[in-house]
């Protein structure tokens, strides 16, 4: 799978996921983006980009960023 058609995948997860997240309570936004974040910060472990295309990495890796700030903005 190309980069262009992961962001396309990422976009409309992120839509899905934006959704389900402001139908929750302040506690539990706060809890998810929380944990969000701690995958994020694993997702930028070196350990994917030995493994993985470079586009496709950078790719995932601007998007959970991405999808970070904003969950932390709902919290």
């Amino acid at each position: 799978m190309n980069a262009q058609s992961m962001l396309g995948m990422f976009h409309a997860q992120e839509l899905l996921l934006v959704s389900v997240i402001r139908a929750l309570p302040p506690e539990m936004r706060r809890r998810i983006a929380d944990e969000f974040q701690e995958q994020v910060e694993l997702a930028e472990g070196p350990h994917l980009s030995a493994s993985q295309e470079h586009d496709t990495t950078e790719a995932f890796k601007t998007h959970i960023r991405k999808l970070s700030i904003l969950l932390a903005s709902f919290s």
